[in-house]
């Protein structure tokens, strides 16, 4: 990161210290107007007097504050309540029992044995986040998945925006109050809030920052080694949070440091050299790290090659920016701008009308500093691919190609989900804000109370719509005593799985919460996870198991609530099936709702008897 108009080639600046822009952030009296826009001068005088330990403390210690309101509907009644459509949670509880699995039985950390039995989960080509659920499996082991997972959004909410408000504080701006309000922004927006309840993954940004200023730090003369082994940490363990997130972060720095050369091109050829000698001590040293992770997530067993088309479904509607997040206090008050145009956890932008506005005034307030314009652009440039194609107008397809025609079939970006390219937009956002507040906070001839008073009113009017609200819940379905006592082990031998139906999927995660309550000891032999079309290794991506003739009997159940029709022909089929997934237990749940599923796998199978909050059929004799 680097602060005003302080240039990423300037090699000579960025080599004096440790902060890209030291020698900017005590202010000149003789710069020009060009050169002090946006500088980060003496700290807020509310602030000056005050130890920064102090203020760093009282920063984070707001954010974790913070943190804990979002998810405190899930405090309270500790345990029995779940996010509503909690499908993505029940995946990522699995992954996280699954690491403290490993932990204490050993294997390959790579492969999820206990997932789509016998067959298994490539890890490595889902979103297992062992960078996170590894350290998280003492609490795992102690509390279980479920506690592993609120501990992770908690961590996710704080950390990122502490490690804005650290790099912007230390790097951009100098003034607390502009920092901690960067820092807001970059871990309180709707694009990180509204993966709380689902993505653990995605809410953990707090090495995006970080990133960046160690990206810039390359371009030091003669600490290639050192800066390039530093950055190769940060881009390894960002691999083992979330791909997705380091990919997106690679094509943003890259935008804003080559806007930052070709506004700058006078001192680009003093930063070449450090700058490539840095990046080739991080590529060779990520590549020796990730070198086995990337063969077995590419070609290892359960691998696939490009997604599912859906996938291109999830974009940015045009007025996305403008619109409130589905979980903002404008939103849940419906009385502040645009209603939100829901996408659940894929709420990227979503800046609602008023921090658009204070944002595109900022902008064109600062213009004349080089930092401001490449942020901009960055950030409108991802905003506008963050569209996907074609392009979406208040929910309606226009049938107008939109800018991510031009990379949607390109590797890499055709896994990717359009939306989430409006990540960079707001991590854009956060240093734009900084860098604004810190302005306003140094106005000339404008008297210190009167200024206050305007700054805490614009922030006030753009940032407290846009604000996250608690999470809505609903309550978590008991899992059956027959499944946490472990009396299941005794119809489950080794190589054998359970079938749970309804089946695992992201909208009847029941599977996923049993699995993950037993702390991915019991195998199931379905899944909700990304594994290859056909089940043939480097075929496009598909979203579950194979699909065998009986998941079409039971997903009539499922979806119509209805018994289907059941023949010899089918009963013949599905002891098939059974063999083929090595089921020797198939369990469905004692509940009203699920009244279809097990008259269906009774008149599959034959009477089950009642066991422990379930119904059970052992069928080891079909085996």
């Amino acid at each position: 990161m680097l602060t005003g108009t302080a240039d990423p080639g300037d090699a000579t600046a960025s080599a004096t210290t440790g902060r890209l822009v030291a020698q900017r952030r005590g202010g000149d009296a003789g710069q020009t107007d060009e050169e002090t826009d946006g500088i980060a001068g003496d700290s807020d005088s509310d602030l000056a007097a005050r130890p920064r330990r102090r203020a760093d403390l009282l920063a984070f210690g707001s954010y974790l504050l913070g943190a804990l309101f979002v998810i405190s509907p899930l405090l309270a009644d500790y345990g029995r309540r779940v996010p509503n459509k909690p499908g993505d949670r029940a995946q990522a509880e699995v992954f996280l029992a699954h690491a403290a699995y490993f932990v204490t039985h050993g294997g390959n950390p790579f492969h999820i044995g206990q997932l789509n039995a016998p067959f298994g989960v490539n890890a490595m080509a889902n979103t297992s986040m062992l960078a996170l659920s590894l350290p998280m499996s003492p609490i795992t082991l102690l509390f279980g998945a479920k506690v592993s997972f609120d501990v992770l959004i908690v961590i996710g909410l704080a950390g990122t925006a502490a490690a804005w408000y650290w790099v912007l504080s230390r790097h951009v701006v100098s003034s607390r109050t502009a920092a901690w309000i960067g820092g807001l922004v970059g871990g309180f927006a709707p694009t990180v809030t509204s993966h709380a309840t689902y993505h653990p993954n995605l809410v953990a940004q707090f090495l995006v920052p970080l990133l960046a200023w160690r990206s810039f730090k390359l371009l030091e003369q003669g600490r290639a080694v050192r800066n390039g082994l530093l950055l190769a940490a940060l881009v390894v363990a960002q691999a083992f949070i979330n791909e997705e997130m380091l990919f997106l972060a690679a094509l943003g720095i890259g935008l804003l440091m080559l806007l930052c050369a070709v506004q700058r091109r006078d001192r680009v050829r003093s930063a070449i050299g450090p700058l490539a000698a840095g990046l080739g001590v991080t590529t060779g040293a990520s590549l020796v790290a990730l070198a086995y992770p990337l063969y077995y997530q590419f070609a290892g067993p359960g691998s696939y090659n490009g997604g599912e088309s859906y996938m291109t479904g999830f974009r940015m509607d045009v007025t996305g920016l403008t619109s409130y997040g589905s979980n903002s206090v404008a939103e849940r008050l419906r009385r502040f701008g645009t209603s939100s145009l829901p996408f659940g956890a894929e709420e990227h932008g979503f800046f609602g009308w008023s921090l658009t506005l204070l944002l595109v005034a900022l902008i064109v307030w600062q213009w004349q500093d080089l930092l401001v314009r490449c942020l901009a652009i960055t950030g409108g440039v991802f905003a506008a691919l963050a569209w996907g194609n074609p392009l979406q107008f208040k929910g309606r397809d226009t049938g107008i190609p939109g800018p991510f025609a031009l990379l949607e079939h390109l590797p890499l970006f055709d896994t990717l989900l359009p939306t989430r390219l409006g990540e960079v937009s707001n991590w854009a956002a956060a240093p734009l804000l900084a860098l604004g507040v810190q302005r306003l906070v140094k106005l000339q001839g404008v008297p210190a109370r009167t200024r206050r008073i305007l700054m805490l009113g614009l922030l006030g009017a753009a940032l407290v719509p846009a604000a996250p609200m608690p999470v809505k819940v609903e309550t978590r379905p008991a899992v059956p005593a027959f499944v946490t006592s472990g009396a299941w082990r005794d119809y489950v031998g080794p190589g054998q799985s359970v079938l749970v139906v309804p089946l695992p999927q992201w909208d009847f995660e029941t599977g996923l919460y049993w699995s993950a309550e037993t702390g991915a000891r019991m195998p199931i032999s379905h899944g909700y996870f990304l594994g290859p079309a056909d089940g043939v290794d480097g075929h496009h991506a598909f979203v579950g198991p194979v699909p065998r003739p009986t998941d079409k009997l039971f997903a009539t159940a499922m979806y119509q609530d209805k018994v289907p029709p059941v023949t010899d022909a089918d009963r013949a089929q599905a002891r098939a099936d059974v063999q083929y997934w090595k089921v020797s237990l198939i369990l469905v749940p004692d509940d009203p709702r699920w009244a279809s599923e097990r008259e269906t796998v009774a008149a599959l199978y034959g009477p089950g008897k009642a066991a422990g909050g379930l119904t059970m059929w052992d069928v080891r004799a079909l085996g």
